[in-house]
């Protein structure tokens, strides 16, 4: 074989990796959604208009809403310079008329579909509404929302194709309470659609309201959904990820079949006459991973809050993802979703390959366990508790391996007869270890860890929930308490082992 064709050879090699890295599918999508959005209306006149023309609004958080695959918001009313019919009002209305230019600052800050189906989008009726499609569309904006004009959308980013449906209580919209016919859309969306996004404007309004009720949620006379019915039954019809929106104050999250709900987030970027003052300034952008196919692997919580009429700004506090937190535990106390100090959101499951049901390598199956369970550092210990939000020691490990197809016994006293007894120095990560209890003269098990390492018994290290320190890990050799203590070692992995 001669060098040259050596060289094309090899130009032929490199070419082809390179065209396949190219191609190959992605294999996870990043979503950010947002609240209401009324970046300052003209009506009654331009005096209403936020200082610099709202040039700066988006400015603080800009570089959140470009880092994302897709970036998603609720326009809380139209584009039209002048002119329209304003609805009728018998007392205390409120009319938004946003400037045209203004959907420059939704491009610049990263934007790419905005729901268009609330009350606001009619403020200024037809003309309002058919200019906002306009002025969206010349933009390049995917949106949706409106009943016989655009009730759905599809768009591609980065190779994957998306679609989305917007939904309301509202005339003209395409109505949350027809939940058959969500169905419909939802389902049509999914059958050419990689990732589907569903985007609702329901429930009722102010700080009163910042619970999810699982019922029709009734105000101001008017049928407003039931948004909890409505979120399972698109997920059941292929939605994938559904933002919901409308109260103008946070509410709760939740993961259903493996997929992402937030069942409101607030006011985010609304200057104007929007109330803004105490939860009502809260102001998340909530950030979802998915795989490919739409299922949940994490999430991300930005807790940006508006203090003035000069956009949102990021808060120290972390205001916005503790109150989601705390929302979500009191509606959803079962869902697996964990909020993390960082605002990181991570689930109680350990998402396994899509050959989950083949034979797994056990040095593979444990590294999997491994961190699975370093996902609970700092968690609480709480005697008799199996988790997901406390544990006692047998509780962990019985959590642990539960997750990974393996059935423990309840208490350390029974696990320590499940699997086969292993001498200190040739420990292995995913083994468990085992331990006296207080008294360190007692003949019976007491505690019990996960190895996570060992080099030769020497510096072995396990984790495990203590109880004065909740889920930590430990050095054997540096611990006299634990060293003391030291029954033995099982291996409950075995070579091939099914899950």
């Amino acid at each position: 074989m001669t060098e040259l064709f050596k060289l094309k050879i090899a130009l032929i090699i490199i070419g082809l990796v390179a065209f396949t890295t190219l191609v190959s599918p992605v294999e996870t999508v990043s979503i950010v959604g947002v609240g209401d959005i009324m970046l300052g209306s003209n009506y009654p006149s331009d005096k209403s208009l936020p200082v610099n023309d709202g040039k700066f609004l988006l400015k603080n958080v800009k570089e959140i809403l470009q880092d994302a695959d897709v970036t998603f918001g609720n326009l809380e009313g139209c584009f039209l310079n002048s002119g329209g019919t304003p609805k009728p009002c018998k007392n205390g209305c409120y009319f938004f008329r946003m400037p045209e230019r203004y959907v420059d600052y939704l491009l610049d800050a990263g934007f790419d579909v905005m729901n268009i189906a609330n009350n606001h989008m009619g403020d200024f009726g037809p003309a309002g509404r058919e200019n906002t499609v306009k002025i969206l569309k010349n933009a390049g904006l995917a949106y949706a929302g409106l009943k016989d004009v655009c009730e759905t959308a599809v768009f591609e980013r980065n190779g994957v194709k998306y679609g989305f449906c917007g939904f309301a209580p509202n005339t003209g919209t395409v109505r949350i309470t027809d939940i058959e016919y969500a169905k419909k859309l939802v389902s049509g969306l999914d059958s050419i659609c990689d990732i589907v996004i569903v985007s609702f404007h329901g429930g009722a309004e102010g700080k009163n309201f910042n619970r999810v009720p699982k019922k029709t949620e009734t105000f101001y006379g008017e049928n407003r959904g039931n948004v909890y019915e409505f979120a399972h039954a698109v997920i059941d019809a292929g939605a994938d990820v559904v933002f919901g929106h409308g109260p103008h104050v946070l509410r709760a999250a939740e993961l259903y079949k493996d997929r992402f709900i937030i069942y409101s987030m607030g006011n985010f970027c609304t200057s104007g006459t929007f109330s803004i003052s105490g939860i009502s300034g809260y102001a998340p952008m909530v950030k979802v991973t998915t795989d490919k196919t739409g299922k949940f692997i994490s999430g991300q919580l930005f807790s940006g809050i508006q203090r003035d009429k000069t956009g949102p700004v990021l808060d120290e506090k972390q205001s916005a993802a503790k109150e989601i937190e705390r929302l979500t535990k009191l509606d959803f106390p079962k869902t697996p979703l964990i909020f993390r100090e960082n605002g990181e959101i991570n689930t109680n499951f350990f998402h396994l390959p899509d050959s989950s049901s083949l034979n797994v390598e056990s040095d593979t199956l444990a590294a999997q366990i491994i961190e699975f369970s370093k996902q609970y550092l700092g968690m609480p210990y709480r005697r008799g508790s199996k988790g997901p939000n406390s544990f006692d020691c047998s509780g962990f490990t019985h959590y642990v391996y539960k997750h990974f197809g393996y059935r423990l016994g309840a208490s350390c006293r029974e696990q320590i007869n499940e699997g086969e007894k292993v001498d200190k120095e040739n420990l292995k990560p995913g083994d468990l270890i085992f331990f006296k209890g207080r008294n360190s003269k007692a003949k019976y098990t007491g505690h019990v860890g996960i190895v996570i390492s060992n080099e030769s018994g020497s510096n072995l290290e396990f984790i495990h929930a203590s109880g004065s320190r909740g889920i930590k890990i430990e050095e054997l050799e540096k611990s006299d308490y634990y060293k003391l203590r030291y029954i033995t070692g099982l291996r409950i992995l075995k070579e091939g082992s099914r899950l």
